[in-house]
């Protein structure tokens, strides 16, 4: 605790408190130093009190040199193990607190320099320790973990490299080694040592290098032993260190190794890195894939014979070692064990771009390697299957960038068409195992075919054979009846379903509908889960949108997922907690339905087609919002389907927009759900733009949208005068960004509603918010409005003006916007309440009103204006007046600068001089 606060405080000390505090503390270590307190003399109780002293004497740089310089002195002069014990623990502690502590910038920048001054020195003498015979030294060979803990800090600050070090003190970088060779209880130190030596440059390239290289890889070569040592005896700490040294030793040096200068010795070390690379940590394995990924960056022709096919193939042995399941039963496979091996496959440590590296290497070699595998291989032996599929899936995508063409497949090389051959034997292999295959053989292979969905329907419609699509499809519809698959299956249904919908058209239905026998649960096995169960209808409306069997498709999902609606309202009791996610499941699966038949083709019917899916929807809506307005998941899915409905029928939907409206105003007002104010928002989308219909030239839907916006205006005001507006920051959002999509596609709806005054007292109250994405839909929706007035909105301007000119109003608007920019609004609102005082100032800058209303809301401290004086108050005023008064695109872009530094100036972060100092001309 004591060494935490020193750190965080010592610097905030005054300097009286710091020379009362330091005397003792010089007194306690000289006392420390001596041996006279024994108690002290424990190594963690010493290592605390070393690191406060660090502290305190960091904060003097002089004179931390110069006990630096004493310490250095007296411990190389004497040889005192005591001495040099305290040197070691105080000269490290040094180093660390200076990384670590809250230090005053001139005392750092002070002592960097004194340390890089005394490094050498400090190097030498901890060289000197670490050489030390235990023979001759005892006490002092004692003192070699404390040295190489001390080195270990000290090489940053020495700016030491393998090529320096090696040049200056060479015993010294072979015992690093020694001590890796013999498995050394200062394994880990040394191996972080020689890390950080490995890791810095020397520049220029020192002219002993090649031959330090050499000697070290020869070093790490003599390493295999203690890697396989501790491997056998699943020392799992000292194999991550032998494995970090010598990875980072290969990488760092990639190009000395593949140039071959020492062509024994690079060979070997390919060699040891694939034997870490199988270690069965894969944590410590993955050490060493970014070393192979740097070899197949370097052209092949220059790399050593080795590097350039043998490594590549051993590599991808090893690969699929690690990437392989277990040899037994998959169930019984420990939790841990399963997370490593997914993570692991999952890529993140470097394992997909290795298969990558492979296959660009050995391209058609790659397949060739693993067909054997695929096509006789047991039942028994599903791992090698499994992995074989796994590593096909992961280069999948640059397997079909070399696969030839259909339609140019007499041009292609002959290592395409072999490639081809390849390929379509292992589909023939995993198509024709499904009766045997284990399941996680079939949820990789469920993944690999939707990867090759798009390439299957070419092959198809070249040969007018769609044999192979059917199997398929059927593969990946009995892949949907297991757990383990399911997720995968649904993926490729979908992929092959939307990419093969060329050959769908000339094939019977049954191949996709079968799907649908899946969804509901059956004996020992729950529902298919929802995010599958929505893959595979979009894949299925996907298909039927391009299908003359469109209707026999939407048939059957509607049929399922309708039944399965219909039954869930009826179910009372026990269950009908469960009854709001059912309901919710099946209204996204509706609404994944007519999303996707938003533009059928004229074999499906066209519009007809979605208008009759509508229809048979429609009526099972009537009874949900009664039932399920008060959970909020429901509702959404409920008023995302009404959207779909809208979008994908558009004009065809007019009648039913009253209905909608009604229940969007219902819900709002009762519960404040997002979903209906995003809902009412697509449907002025709808009925305000497009196909040249406009609803500002449609009474009735002018009428509708007026009476929808007025409610919710009332609504939203009432709520937002008894809750902060801080509580629904995206009810508010939502609302305002609806009430900018009236401005844009029906004005009418708003600005001739009675409500329209509520809407503006709302949308001022709002100004000052601190939350950024509700305060900008009011701020673009305010400067919408005035700056449209003359313009888009010149019907309405009357309207507009006495929202703004009306007894009381005109004071509403400049104390808002004033007293956000002085006080209330986050500084990422700056620009955008810029932007709305320059359009109400531009729009009424010649009204009189306008002017003096400005001058007294500057007038008031309350608005945040008490760090301005009466000149300050009337410079702002006089250039803000100035600026609006001609707009144009200069005058705005300076305004808003202007603002931002009012806003500042207001929350003491400039000065006032910055408004006396702001030009008006340029």
């Amino acid at each position: 605790m004591l060494h935490t606060k020193a750190r965080k405080e010592w610097v905030r000390l005054s300097a009286d408190r710091k020379a009362a505090m330091t005397a003792p503390l010089q007194q306690l270590m000289a006392e420390l130093r001596a041996g006279r307190r024994s108690g002290f003399q424990q190594g963690p109780l010493a290592n605390k009190l070393c690191a406060i002293y660090a502290v305190v004497m960091i904060s003097a740089p002089d004179d931390c040199r110069a006990l630096l310089a004493q310490l250095l002195a007296s411990g190389s002069a004497s040889g005192d193990a005591g001495e040099l014990a305290f040197l070691l623990a105080f000269s490290r502690c040094v180093c660390e607190e200076m990384e670590d502590a809250e230090l005053a910038f001139a005392a750092k920048d002070a002592m960097e320099a004194n340390l890089s001054a005394l490094s050498g020195n400090v190097v030498t003498l901890i060289g000197k320790i670490v050489l030390t015979n235990e023979s001759q030294e005892p006490r002092v060979a004692a003192l070699h973990g404390d040295a190489l803990a001390c080195l270990n800090v000290w090489v940053k600050r020495a700016g030491l490299s393998l090529a320096t070090l090696f040049s200056q003190d060479q015993a010294v970088l072979l015992a690093l080694l020694e001590a890796l060779q013999s498995k050394s209880r200062h394994l880990p130190v040394c191996a972080e040592i020689l890390c950080k030596l490995i890791s810095v440059a020397s520049y220029p390239t020192p002219s002993e290098l090649e031959r330090t290289l050499l000697v070290v890889a020869q070093g790490l070569l003599k390493t295999r032993a203690a890697c396989e040592s501790a491997l056998e005896t699943d020392e799992d700490e000292l194999s991550h260190a032998l494995t970090d040294v010598i990875a980072t030793f290969c990488e760092t040096y990639v190009d000395w190794i593949l140039e071959g200068e020492a062509p024994e010795e690079a060979t070997a070390l390919g060699e040891l890195m694939l034997l870490l690379g199988a270690h069965p940590r894969r944590q410590i394995a993955s050490l060493t894939l970014e070393f192979w990924l740097l070899v197949q960056d370097e052209p092949v022709a220059s790399r050593l014979a080795f590097f350039q096919h043998d490594a590549f193939v051993r590599l991808f042995d090893v690969m699929l070692k690690q990437c392989a399941y277990p040899t037994g039963d998959s169930e019984d496979l420990d939790e841990l064990e399963r997370d490593d091996l997914i993570g692991f496959r999952s890529g993140f440590q470097g394992v997909s771009e290795a298969f990558v590296a492979i296959f660009a290497l050995l391209r058609e070699q790659f397949l060739a390697h693993l067909l054997p595998v695929l096509t006789a291989a047991a039942s028994s032996d599903w791992q090698s299957v499994e992995v074989a599929l796994f590593a096909i899936s992961t280069v999948a995508d640059d397997i079909k960038k070399r696969l030839p063409s259909a339609s140019v497949a007499n041009g292609s090389s002959p290592q395409h068409v072999e490639l081809e051959s390849m390929v379509l034997r292992i589909f023939q292999a995993v198509l024709g195992s499904t009766s045997d295959a284990h399941p996680l053989v079939i949820t990789t292979a469920s993944r690999l075919l939707g990867q090759f969905g798009a390439w299957i329907n070419e092959r198809a419609l070249a040969a007018r054979a769609f044999d192979t699509v059917g199997a398929v499809l059927q593969y990946l519809t009995g892949a949907l009846g297991f757990v383990s698959s399911r997720t995968n299956a649904a993926r490729s249904f979908m992929q092959v379903a939307t990419s093969c919908t060329d050959c769908l058209v000339e094939m019977p239905p049954s191949y996709l509908v079968a799907s649908v026998q899946h969804f509901g649960a059956t004996t020992g096995q729950e529902a298919m889960p929802i995010e599958d169960r929505l893959l595979v209808v979009e894949g299925l409306v996907r298909a039927a949108a391009v299908s003359p069997h469109c209707s026999v498709i939407l048939q059957t999902v509607l049929t399922d997922s309708l039944t399965r609606l219909d039954q869930v309202l009826t179910t009372t009791g026990s269950n009908e907690t469960a009854v709001p996610v059912l309901v919710c499941n099946e209204l996204q699966v509706l609404g994944k339905v007519v999303r996707f038949l938003d533009a059928p083709a004229e074999v499906a019917g066209g519009k007809a087609a979605t208008a009759w899916a509508v229809q048979l929807i429609w009526p099972h809506l009537d009874p949900l919002v009664p039932r399920l307005e008060s959970d909020e998941a429901a509702m959404t899915a409920l008023f995302q389907l009404y959207g779909w409905c809208l979008q994908s029928l558009r004009q065809e939907m007019a009648p039913n927009l009253g209905g909608i409206a009604t229940l969007i105003v219902q819900v709002f007002e009762q519960r404040r759900f997002v979903a209906p104010l995003e809902c009412a928002a697509v449907a002025v989308d709808v009925f305000g733009k497009g196909d040249g219909f406009n609803a500002s030239n449609d009474e009735q839907i002018v009428d509708s949208f007026r009476g929808l916006m007025g409610a919710l205006s009332q609504s939203a005001f009432q709520f937002f005068t008894t809750h902060s507006l801080a509580d629904s920051p995206e009810v508010l959002r939502s609302f305002f960004e609806l009430a900018y999509r009236f401005l844009l596609f029906c004005p009418a709806a708003v600005l001739t509603a009675a409500e329209f005054p509520v809407l503006i007292e709302l949308s001022l109250a709002c100004l000052g918010n601190q939350d950024r994405a509700s305060t900008n839909a009011v701020l673009m929706f305010l400067t919408y409005l005035l700056n449209e007035s003359t313009i888009k909105l010149a019907a309405f301007m009357p309207t507009i003006n006495a929202s703004v000119l009306d007894a009381g109003q005109t004071e509403k608007w400049l104390d808002g916007v004033v007293g956000a920019l002085a006080a209330k609004s986050p500084s990422v609102l700056f620009d955008p309440v810029a932007r709305l005082f320059f359009a109400l100032l531009s729009s009424f800058a010649d009204t009189e009103r306008m002017r003096t209303a400005l001058m007294q809301a500057l007038t008031r401290d309350a608005l945040g204006l008490g760090e301005l004086t009466a000149e300050d108050r009337q410079q702002v005023l006089h250039l803000w007046l100035v600026l609006a008064a001609e707009p144009s695109r200069v005058s705005e872009r300076r305004f808003r600068g202007l603002c931002t530094d009012f806003a500042k100036v207001c929350r003491k972060e400039m000065t006032p001089d910055t408004l006396h100092s702001f030009e008006l001309a340029g």
